[in-house]
């Protein structure tokens, strides 16, 4: 037998196998190359200089690899900046476009003491990447660190602005480098509304009440309208700081109500309160098992409104700070505060009374004669007093509330109602 082989025919074959071949050896070679790189660059798994040895001499030319080995040689105690110099530089040649090489070559120039080549290091990663926060943040760093305080205030304000995360840290940094000044901290917030509102906290807290009320009324009244319970929390550090008239004005203008000349505000009853984050200067309701209130639109001494007390019949009945108001006044002086009060088929061992309590102490500075029991018609009562003392001359507070107190740990129930108006406070 004769077996005849056709190798014009063959040749074509064997050719196109030995192509498959080598090409899925190529291809075996590429993922295995990848999958070697993207693991060993991967920052989120810890590999040593050690690691990194044998896969960096089969792939020399990965940009990841260099520059993960120069941040691995960083790293180590017993580290050569020359060498990770060199691995980041070779990282930055072989793919001069991205930033990341330029970080980690800028961290190896400031390690050796070359500040400056570090900043032009995260320039250049800037130019590669201008919208990337974290590279301006770490070159604003830089520049403080090198005494470039003013260069650094841009590169703050767009990291801040990009991440409002790191405002309350670039705040303190910023504080402390410029001496607590003020122009410098404002530079760097720049004019977004909430990092305003966060600045103004932030003065406050250093003690610079002046300059935190001026940073918060020159925030857009809308845009205050628009994070209320910052701007609610900021009015309530301002009279926590014993800034009492100062926050009231502010208070004022963020309500948009129509300033009033009267120390105590919507005495009468006759404009809606708030019942939400703005009541620092303004009726304050709380609850009780005692007693219900409402603004009564059907009876009142003069206008149209006034205050309305349905006790519920409960012994004991105890009012404490559930209707309130904080009035601030001048130190020292004598005022005298008016009301008038009506009852209905009031039953009660004692009525409640009007009590002046100093707001930080609350002590009781004086109080009125108790309602009388019964059904009466509108009765005028009067308290005089003299405000808390302040020696840093400051406003103080004081507190305008309703109580009742039991003079026995058990007294008779107490029923019927009893209406409030026309409170004013007037200096003496």
């Amino acid at each position: 037998m004769v077996i005849r082989l056709n190798l014009t025919r063959l040749t074509p074959r064997l050719a196109l196998a030995v192509g498959g071949i080598a090409g899925c050896s190529l291809l075996v070679v590429i993922i295995i190359s990848r999958f070697v790189t993207g693991t060993l660059s991967d920052d989120r798994i810890a590999v040593t200089r050690d690691m990194l040895q044998v896969p960096i001499e089969y792939f020399p030319s990965s940009p990841r690899l260099n520059a993960r080995m120069a941040a691995a040689e960083l790293s180590e105690g017993d580290r050569d900046l020359r060498k990770a110099e060199a691995w980041a530089q070779r990282a930055v040649n072989l793919s001069p476009n991205d930033y990341r090489f330029r970080l980690t070559l800028a961290s190896i120039k400031e390690a050796g003491g070359d500040r400056l080549a570090a900043e032009e290091s995260l320039e250049s990663a800037i130019s590669l990447a201008p919208h990337y926060w974290s590279v301006h943040y770490r070159l604003g760093n830089l520049l403080v660190r090198e005494g470039k305080l003013t260069q650094s205030l841009e590169q703050f304000r767009l990291a801040v602005t990009a991440n409002a995360e790191l405002l309350p840290g670039t705040l303190d940094l910023l504080w402390r480098a410029s001496r607590a000044d003020v122009n410098t901290v404002q530079t760097a917030v720049g004019s977004d509304p909430k990092a305003r509102l966060t600045l103004a906290q932030f003065l406050l807290k250093m003690s610079r009440p002046v300059e935190a009320a001026s940073v918060f009324s020159s925030i857009d009244r809308s845009d205050r309208m628009a994070s209320p319970q910052e701007s609610s929390a900021f009015l309530n550090s301002l009279i926590a700081a014993g800034k009492l008239e100062t926050a009231r004005n502010l208070w004022v203008d963020f309500t948009g109500t129509e300033k009033q000349s009267a120390l105590i505000w919507n005495g009468g009853f006759e404009s809606d309160i708030s019942k939400k984050d703005f009541t620092q200067f303004e009726w304050v309701f709380g609850r009780t098992e005692y007693a219900r209130f409402a603004i009564d639109a059907e009876v009142a001494h003069t206008g149209s409104r006034s205050l309305r007390i349905e006790f519920a019949g409960r012994d004991t009945t105890q009012l404490d700070n559930e209707i309130r108001q904080l009035v601030p006044l001048q130190p020292g002086r004598q005022y005298r505060l008016d009301f008038y009060a009506r009852s209905s088929g009031l039953e009660t061992p004692e009525g409640p009374r009007v009590v002046v309590t100093d707001s930080v102490l609350s002590k009781w500075i004086a109080a009125s004669e108790p309602v009388p029991r019964g059904s009466n018609d509108w009765q005028h009562f009067t308290v005089d007093f003299v405000a808390p003392a302040n020696a840093n001359g400051n406003a103080v507070g004081i507190d305008i509330s309703i109580k009742r107190k039991p003079k026995f740990s058990y007294d008779e129930p107490t029923r019927g109602t009893v209406w409030f108006d026309d409170f004013s406070v007037t200096e003496r």
